[in-house]
């Protein structure tokens, strides 16, 4: 079992080199609906499977990423946008084996930052790549508008709960997120948005759930939704624990996906759609469950 896991950790780690590193915002639709317990459990399957992790925090106090990780630090990236602190100083190593980059001043701080700042942030992001092959950012919304960090990354995970008014919250922040996207350049689009529903009384419901908003966002916003997974009601992070199992099992699963699409693209092969279980995909077999969590 050893050596199988070091070779899936190798081939992870040569697969994501062939490719710029991947950047990904989660965000969610309210607050409490378990959006950080997404992206940390993202964080620490990525890096579990052997590849650099990196993820930005914009949240602080106990709940936030850096606390789940057993992380304390008084220096924020804005601190380094500022150019008053080395942007070396400012991430710090976990035992999970991701490392974190609090910036919970910098999310704050978003709609103020003027140019000479927005060229130290793009410098920033540029540096951390650099010995990155994922870059998660745990988002904090401004009155629904995402952090200027958040709208600088490839992929959106927005977070809702399964009730209508969080579900009209993360349509709203789709809706301003689609609209920031534009105008793209050519041949660019608008960063993928997948979407995770939680508190749902089932699996059936959740995904109900999501189709509504899909379908919502598909003619209104003309573009597609992407399933990344639920938590069903009930769950609660164990005391002590970063996620949660089933929050990890989501986080796993998106994980492999970036790298089996990826993959998939590069050799110009159609890829599998986002909900069909991987072990039905015809580019890679995997656990029959795809994308669904689940309480044991």
């Amino acid at each position: 079992m050893a050596d199988f896991m070091h070779d899936q950790a190798a081939g992870l780690r040569a697969m994501f080199r062939r490719y710029p590193t991947q950047r990904v915002a989660f965000a969610g639709a309210m607050t409490g609906v378990g959006c950080t317990s997404l992206a940390v459990a993202t964080a620490v399957e990525a890096a579990r499977s052997g590849l650099r992790v990196t993820l930005i925090d914009e949240h602080q106090g106990g709940g936030s990423a850096t606390a789940r990780l057993g992380l304390t630090s008084r220096i924020d990236l804005l601190q380094a946008v500022n150019r008053d602190v080395p942007l070396a100083s400012v991430r710090i190593a976990s035992q999970h084996g991701v490392a974190v980059v609090p910036a919970a001043r910098l999310a704050a701080s978003s709609r103020q930052l003027n140019r000479l700042q927005s060229e130290a942030l793009d410098e920033a992001l540029l540096e951390l790549a650099r010995d990155t092959e994922l870059l998660l950012i745990d988002g904090m919304t401004d009155d629904g508008q995402l952090s200027a960090l958040a709208r600088r990354a490839d992929r959106l995970a927005v977070v809702t709960a399964a009730s209508g008014v969080s579900i009209t919250a993360a349509y709203a922040l789709i809706k301003r997120h689609l609209a920031g996207s534009a105008p793209l350049s050519a041949g660019r689009s608008a960063a993928p948005v997948h979407v995770g529903v939680t508190r749902a009384r089932s699996v059936a419901d959740a995904r109900q759930a999501f189709a509504s908003l899909n379908g919502v966002v598909s003619e209104h916003l003309g573009s597609a939704l992407h399933w990344l997974g639920c938590l069903p009601a009930g769950h609660q992070r164990p005391v002590f624990v970063v996620a949660g199992d089933d929050a990890l099992k989501i986080g796993r699963d998106l994980a492999e996906k970036l790298f089996v699409t990826r993959e998939a693209d590069r050799n110009g092969t159609v890829s599998a759609p986002d909900d069909m279980p991987l072990a039905e995909r015809p580019d890679r077999g995997g656990h029959p469950d795809g994308f669904t969590a689940r309480i044991a």
